[in-house]
């Protein structure tokens, strides 16, 4: 893997979530979207050290893959209680967050003869 790959794969992680911050209003997906600014850091992070100090970081791997492990748990710990505190198990509300609204007429057109 290049040096030039990995940043443009950290910078799209990092969009996700700012994209996720500024889009959606929910409080889980502000979680979901911060875990993936502060992953496309680690990513940066390591791509960085690779570049400098051509070493072997495969235990900057195995440290890194601890992390995203830290970070699902704290994830699922946390939609547990979410969904425990709002009910999310008996009610689903289903709310239409889309930019795009693209529906099946979009496709096939209004032809209604």
């Amino acid at each position: 893997m290049s040096l030039q790959f990995t940043i443009y794969f950290s910078f799209l992680l990092f969009l996700l979530g700012l994209f996720g911050i500024l889009y959606f209003k929910n409080y889980m997906s502000h979680l979901l979207s911060l875990q993936l600014i502060i992953i496309s850091g680690g990513i940066n992070f390591l791509g960085f050290s690779k570049f400098l100090y051509q070493e072997t970081i495969w235990y900057k791997i195995f440290i890194f893959i601890g992390i995203i492990s830290i970070y699902l748990l704290v994830f699922l710990i946390l939609f547990y209680g979410y969904s425990r505190l709002n009910d999310i198990y008996k009610e689903i509300e289903l709310e239409d967050y889309r930019l795009f609204k693209i529906d099946k007429s979009d496709w096939w057109g209004d032809d209604h003869s």
